[in-house]
C-alpha cells in the first residue's frame, strides 16, 4: 500500500445553527491494489487543543498540526480501519489512544515528504512512526 496523500483541517459552519465549527477532519488517500481509497476521521477540535497545551514542545517549530497526520495514525494504529471509510472519534480517551505508541513529532514532520512523494509505502511509514514499548 502507497500513501498519496494525507492532510487535515478545520470544518466551518455551512449553516448559522450547525456545530460543525467544532470539529477538524483529518483524511489520509492510500493506493492498494490499484484501487485509490480516502479514509476520513472526524473529532472534537478541543482534543486536539488540550493535547497541544499540554505537549506544546512536540509542536515547537512546526507549522502542521494533529488534523494533518491523525487518519494516518487512526489507520497505523488498527489497519483494519482501511475496510471503512470513516471514523468518528466522539470521546478524548479514544483520541488519546490513538496516539499511544506514536512518535507524533516524526509524524507531523514527515507530512510534507509524504504529500510531496506520494510513493510511500505504509509498511515503511509505520516503521518509522510506531515507537517501540519497553517492557521491564
Amino acid at each position: 500500500m502507497i500513501i498519496k496523500n494525507c492532510r487535515g483541517y478545520e470544518l466551518e459552519k455551512e449553516m448559522p445553527n450547525t456545530s460543525e465549527d467544532f470539529f477538524n477532519r483529518s483524511e489520509v488517500t492510500i493506493v492498494s491494489k490499484k484501487a485509490e481509497k480516502t479514509f476520513y476521521v472526524l473529532y472534537v477540535r478541543y482534543f486536539e487543543d488540550v493535547f497541544r497545551e499540554r505537549n506544546a514542545f512536540l509542536f515547537e517549530g512546526t507549522g502542521l498540526c494533529i488534523k494533518d497526520v491523525m487518519a494516518l495514525i487512526c489507520i497505523i494504529q488498527n489497519e483494519a480501519l482501511l475496510e471503512r471509510k470513516r471514523l468518528y472519534i466522539n470521546t478524548e480517551e479514544e483520541f488519546l489512544m490513538y496516539l499511544q505508541g506514536i512518535d507524533l513529532r516524526a509524524a507531523i514532520e514527515w507530512i510534507p515528504d509524504i504529500n510531496r512523494n506520494q510513493t510511500l509505502k505504509l509498511s515503511e511509514v509505520v516503521q518509522k512512526l510506531k515507537t517501540p514499548i519497553h517492557k521491564e
